[in-house]
């Protein structure tokens, strides 16, 4: 069960197991080899014991109340434990994060792949990739936009827009009839061609799609094996009007 939160200040109980995965931890796998090694999933296990206690005890002493899903904190219990679940969330990204510096390299990739040098661009945590556990990857957000980096080689995996909180205004995409799905792709493969010169497309199998004619999604999948499940992948996402909607490369993992 995983640590979540509504508008109305809800809060899932969870045990520490379950945070490991809400707070995307690999702690035996993906970041084994940053820090001291079991020194560090230590810290980290200790952090989540702490965690684990402290919503125990909420539970037997606090505001709780019942959903379809289950009971879950309310009212002051809720921001309670959202304040001790951000907290850890924090301090056990500092003990796995890669020093500033070295994140920098990221900073300059995401700016190369915007092609805005002058974009402001936040670091906001380091987690399993989405597309392979063992590998560790960190998440930079923009203004409107979310990217998801090998920290081995600081290769874009993922981009396209970032959570929105409700009050938030969403990022607005041309969707003007401008281009054919023939166009797409050749603006598609161009871009791959920029952002990760290396893949040869025709030897990889192609599965394009779109959505009611409007926002196009040209992948190219690597059949010969299978990361979690998957076949490994490179997808770039255009509308119709030649906004870029997302970018995702699982081939390097």
């Amino acid at each position: 069960m995983k640590t979540q939160y509504s508008k109305k200040k809800f809060l899932k109980l969870a045990g520490a197991s379950a945070l490991v995965l809400t707070l995307g931890i690999g702690v035996t796998s993906a970041f084994a080899s940053n820090g001291s090694g079991q020194s560090v999933q230590e810290k980290i296990q200790s952090l989540l014991s702490k965690l684990q206690a402290a919503s125990q005890q909420e539970q037997a002493s606090g505001q709780l109340t019942d959903t379809p899903q289950g009971k879950v904190f309310a009212g002051e219990s809720a921001e309670k434990m959202k304040k001790l679940h951000d907290e850890t969330q924090a301090q056990i990204d500092a003990l796995i994060a890669r020093p500033e510096n070295e994140r920098q390299n990221a900073v300059t990739e995401i700016k190369k792949f915007a092609d805005k040098q002058d974009l402001a661009v936040n670091y906001k945590n380091t987690s399993k990739s989405s597309y392979n556990a063992t590998v560790s990857a960190e998440v930079y957000t923009t203004e409107f936009d979310q990217y998801e980096v090998d920290t081995r080689n600081n290769n874009i995996i993922q981009f396209g827009p970032r959570p929105l909180n409700v009050e938030e205004k969403s990022k607005e995409f041309d969707t003007t009839p401008r281009y054919s799905k023939v166009e797409l792709e050749t603006m598609a493969r161009q871009f791959i061609a920029k952002n990760a010169s290396a893949i040869k497309l025709d030897g990889l199998t192609p599965k394009f799609g779109d959505k009611e004619g409007v926002n196009y999604f040209f992948r190219w999948e690597d059949t010969s094996r299978e990361i979690e499940d998957m076949h490994p992948f490179i997808q770039v996402g255009f509308s119709r009007g030649g906004s870029l909607l997302s970018y995702t490369n699982s081939l390097g993992l």
